[in-house]
């Protein structure tokens, strides 16, 4: 009777192990790394998080990459706080506001705002471009800034479209840029159509550099002119 039972118990035993048994929840590996800060800090004020907000996302990086450097308060004279685009309609009115100055990729860039950071935009400018007229009526503008962002904008049959970010410049692009700014000051390139001309084309380029030479050579405004357009068609493709 006693090998019964141990017989019995070595079989139930057996059934036991062999049945299908409920899996635990596997737990979450245990990590000393901390998550990469994504949130604006917390003592900046309501124009400054808007800087830092727009900087970090047009140049596609987080915000603890971008650093208030300097907020001075100024009185806009318009409501587009000081930076006015082609055709762009600003109430004549005093915006108090602010000019705050970030730096992000080893440079320092500035970007105009209105008290609360609802009204914002950058402000260093390296080169501005308009094309307009010509037998196509174009109607183009684009803004390259400082810091590699790239505004267009355009007006089509008479009405304005305000400038929007569209793209930054790339790595290579950039290394061009900087080379150029820290050869030449401010030179204005004019490759319109002669006056007269049938359906003229006017083509500006104004340049902003911090360099010593103030006169370009042919091959450096050809060169300038066809970074340009080249920027533009890419981007408009």
């Amino acid at each position: 009777m006693k090998k019964f039972l141990i017989s019995i118990a070595l079989l139930t035993l057996i059934i036991t192990a062999c049945s299908p048994q409920e899996q635990a929840t596997e737990e979450a590996p245990i990590t000393d790394e901390q998550p990469t800060p994504t949130d604006i800090q917390e003592d900046l004020t309501p124009a400054q998080r808007a800087a830092v907000a727009a900087l970090s996302a047009n140049l596609g990086l987080s915000t603890d990459e971008v650093t208030v450097v300097t907020t001075k308060a100024v009185e806009w004279p318009d409501s587009c706080v000081g930076i006015e685009g082609p055709q762009q309609s600003c109430a004549q009115v005093i915006t108090p506001g602010f000019q705050i100055v970030l730096e992000a990729n080893g440079k320092q860039v500035a970007y105009h705002t209105n008290e609360d950071g609802t009204r914002i935009g950058p402000a260093s400018v390296a080169m501005s471009w308009k094309r307009e007229g010509g037998i196509a009526g174009f109607c183009d503008y684009m803004t390259v800034y400082l810091s590699g962002e790239v505004q267009a904008s355009s007006c089509k049959h008479g009405q304005y479209v305000e400038g929007r970010l569209i793209d930054i410049l790339s790595e290579e692009e950039m290394a061009q840029l900087d080379e150029w700014l820290t050869t030449y000051r401010h030179v204005a390139i004019d490759a319109s159509d002669p006056q007269g001309v049938s359906d003229r084309m006017v083509v500006m380029l104004t340049f902003v550099g911090t360099g010593s030479q103030r006169t370009l050579t042919q091959s450096t405004e050809q060169e300038l002119l066809s970074f340009v357009q080249e920027l533009h068609q890419r981007l408009h493709k």
